[in-house]
């Protein structure tokens, strides 16, 4: 089978990931993140840094989540179906703050894009302006970009472990105000 991620490329991350990583995560996120990175790059800590990332992942929500988990067994040679479902799982997230905030369950069915422009005026506007960096730089492009230009695959696996740190701080800020994605992250809803 095909390797996505060329053992020479484990570690590069785009200036505009990284920018954003700097953006959200504190100094001590962004050492964890680089070390694990580093230790997934290496055999022989290549298992406790996948172990970490399962950690700081969790098992819940059960869907995306628990897919998303699996495919942290795959980096770092595979990298583009975790991002996904680290993104299915903001989708989600965001869809459960606009049902809850609107008063609508038909946010349920509409796109992360689409609600996001209805919370506009509604969430904080650093919250807004982070989700809708998390859409077009990581979300959407895992799920529609298919040309990799400088590249052999369009996610490194260093840009899988600082999207997961990314997507656990996003998840913090929007259970902080939302009652509906607290209890989805807790399995407690049938969504």
């Amino acid at each position: 089978m095909r390797k996505t991620c060329p053992k020479s490329e484990f570690l590069e991350i785009s200036s505009e990931m990284l920018s954003f990583a700097n953006k959200l995560l504190s100094s001590t996120e962004i050492e964890e993140a680089e070390k694990i990175s580093e230790d997934l790059s290496k055999k022989s800590t290549r298992l406790n840094a996948q172990r970490i990332l399962k950690e700081i992942v969790g098992v819940r929500p059960k869907r995306p989540i628990y897919y998303a988990h699996n495919e942290i067994n795959h980096l770092p040679r595979y990298t583009r179906f975790a991002v996904e479902y680290l993104g299915h799982f903001i989708d989600v997230l965001v869809k459960c703050v606009a049902a809850e905030k609107l008063s609508n369950p038909k946010c349920y069915e509409s796109s992360f894009g689409v609600n996001l422009s209805k919370l506009k005026r509604i969430i904080p506007d650093t919250l807004y302006t982070e989700l809708d960096t998390f859409n077009k730089l990581i979300y959407r492009r895992a799920k529609h970009d298919f040309n990799v230009i400088d590249r052999s695959h369009l996610f490194t696996s260093k840009e899988v472990v600082f999207t997961i740190f990314i997507t656990m701080n996003l998840k913090a800020k929007l259970i902080g105000i939302s009652e509906e994605a607290k209890d989805y992250c807790e399995d407690k809803t049938p969504f």
